[in-house]
């Protein structure tokens, strides 16, 4: 059997808020798995009486013992709004870089979860492994600090995983030439991009 490079949605595709992807490698038989983003999304008035709804988690739960870690792109609620919630059924490491830590540990102490033995603080445009995946950062301008794109590289190619991301003039010096300079040298590059409004005119 050959090792297979996969993408699974879980929420946040095609849809606003809850962001939770999974991407996998390995033979079919033996795949390891990464989670980016773990978010949850805000219930409007056609769900009275909840707040909060977060992806199901049920495929990935069945699979945790496969699963190396949760990466974190950023520290907005559709991206890491569920993780104090789902955590505890995944127990696995959480990597991101420290302003989206200083965050996620406040949600952790709201719960009373020790998590800093678990919680990996990354420098920005790092470089790190997570078993078969070696893992770039890049930071891009959003409106929040330390938004990172990912790089996960792999023996069948790379994916590129931007988070969210906007088009700023004054926002990171060189960030999209840089960008558009990896993404277009190997075309082994499968880029996904998340962006909100990319159908109207003016964003």
């Amino acid at each position: 059997m050959q090792d297979e490079l996969l993408f699974c949605p879980l929420g946040g595709s095609g849809e606003i808020g809850m962001n939770m992807n999974l991407f996998a490698y390995g033979k079919p038989d033996n795949q390891k798995w990464i989670m980016v983003d773990i978010g949850v999304t805000f219930a409007d008035d056609t769900l009275p009486g909840i707040d909060l709804i977060y992806p199901d988690p049920g495929f990935i739960i069945d699979k945790k013992n496969d699963l190396l870690g949760i990466v974190l792109t950023h520290a907005h609620e559709d991206h890491v709004g569920g993780l104090a919630y789902l955590w505890p059924d995944l127990k696995c490491p959480i990597y991101t870089t420290p302003f989206t830590a200083s965050i996620i540990k406040l949600k952790f102490q709201e719960r009373g979860i020790d998590i800093e033995k678990h919680l990996n603080i990354l420098d920005l445009n790092s470089s790190f492994d997570i078993g078969p995946f070696k893992m770039n950062l890049s930071t891009l301008t959003h409106s929040i600090p330390e938004p990172n794109s990912l790089f996960i590289n792999t023996d069948l190619g790379t994916i590129y995983h931007t988070g969210d991301w906007k088009i700023d003039e004054n926002g990171v010096p060189d960030s999209g030439n840089e960008l558009r300079g990896r993404i277009t040298q190997d075309w082994k590059t499968a880029p996904f991009f998340e962006h909100v409004k990319d159908n109207e005119f003016g964003y």
